[in-house]
């Protein structure tokens, strides 16, 4: 694997970690009407979708160690 790669991988699994925060954030949010408090689950929805397609693209350029799978 490449540096360049590497690069690529660590910026979505960073940008990814960031969206689910973003994502927690607005969950915890808990003022407003029903079609604030729905919008706000909608927003974060789209937002840990997205951060999941950044992990699985992630996951595909670098994928991750699993030596604590084989030490069953």
């Amino acid at each position: 694997m490449d540096q360049k790669s590497i690069g690529k991988a660590r910026w979505a699994r960073a940008r990814a970690a960031s969206l689910w925060q973003q994502a927690d954030d607005l969950d915890r949010e808990s003022g407003g009407d029903w079609r604030t408090r729905a919008r706000r689950r909608r927003g974060a929805a789209s937002l840990r979708a997205e951060a999941g397609r950044l992990e699985r693209i992630a996951n595909r350029i670098d994928p991750p160690d699993m030596e604590w799978d084989l030490a069953v």
